[in-house]
């Protein structure tokens, strides 16, 4: 169920300002992270005492980086867009499952390439449009 999740649009904008397309985008890629790392790997990461709030925080946290990330690769200062392992063990510190840290970072990055190709066909345009307000965080039938 919907109301389940913890990462919410708000974790992406501070002002009316900051309501853009890129800021919508990093809320829908660190929505799905975070369904897709409760699915994948919630029970495990339970068992390290990172639960639903931990999870959530941490894929706010990981598309914030993103975001950065993306900003480089659109400016041409990086070729391609990436994550890594020392995110996770920055995060979570005392995680110390190696094959659990491998299997998140393949969880970002599935979930990384769902976006993009849900980004496709959309018709927001989130990242050609990026500094565009983005209507959708006024949408009141999203939870806020």
């Amino acid at each position: 169920m919907e109301t389940d999740y913890l990462v919410k649009p708000t974790a992406f904008y501070s002002n009316e300002r900051e309501k853009t397309k890129l800021n919508w985008f990093c809320y829908e890629f660190a929505h799905g992270l975070e369904i897709d790392l409760n699915k994948k790997t919630g029970e495990r990461l339970r068992k390290h005492r990172i639960f639903k709030k931990d999870i959530a925080k941490f894929s706010i946290c990981i598309s914030k980086k993103m975001k950065g990330i993306i900003l480089e690769k659109l400016s041409g200062k990086i070729d391609e867009v990436y994550s890594s392992y020392e995110w996770i063990e920055a995060y979570f510190p005392k995680l110390r499952d190696d094959k659990l840290v491998d299997d998140i970072l393949m969880v970002i990055a599935k979930t990384w390439d769902e976006q993009l190709s849900i980004c496709e066909t959309c018709p927001t345009r989130c990242i050609s449009e990026k500094d565009n307000y983005c209507t959708i965080f006024d949408d009141k039938d999203i939870l806020l």
